[in-house]
């Protein structure tokens, strides 16, 4: 006759089983990320082709991969998908002409790859937590009150991915 104990022990076997299925599943499902020389190629075609239409065949293309293989290792790599990237890099670019010079608003969203300031603006929002034209305006403000070397520093501290956060107070 079984002990009270034997149908706890079973139990257990069972779940830790099933559990360690379910983390090799997992893993599988989740592939290998993108090597950095694949990855190299493809930053640089973003950056090559930034003022255009760039689609994911275009990406996966620069990396040598099926789109469906080049965005499963994207992700695995990066940690965001490939069109969440390319926003965010459009949004950067955006926002150093914006430091840089008067260009108006329209020709900035164009020279990024947008097709209309519209979009530009939704997307610029949704990223930044403001509208391009709030941005710019903080931006010259913060630009008046502190020495150029400050803003310099400080944007250089914020990081590559905290360009947005990184002159709110």
């Amino acid at each position: 006759m079984p002990a009270a104990g034997d149908d706890i022990f079973a139990d257990a076997m069972r779940i830790a089983i099933l559990l360690r299925l379910l983390q090799r599943q997992e893993t599988e499902r989740a592939g290998t990320a993108l090597p950095a020389w694949r990855l190299t190629r493809v930053f640089r075609h973003v950056e090559e082709h930034l003022d255009g239409p760039i689609t994911l065949q275009d990406m996966a293309a620069a990396a040598g991969l099926s789109r469906m293989h080049f965005a499963a290792q994207f992700r695995a790599a990066t940690g965001q998908r490939p069109h969440d990237y390319l926003l965010r890099r459009r949004i950067e670019r955006a926002q150093s002409l914006m430091r840089e010079d008067g260009a108006s608003l329209v020709d900035v969203a164009l020279s990024v790859g947008f097709q209309t300031q519209a979009h530009f603006t939704t997307v610029f929002k949704r990223i930044c937590g403001e509208t391009p034209h709030r941005w710019r305006s903080r931006e010259r403000r913060l630009r008046v009150k502190a020495p150029p070397d400050r803003v310099t520093s400080a944007s250089a501290r914020a990081g590559r991915w905290e360009t947005c956060r990184s002159s709110r107070g």
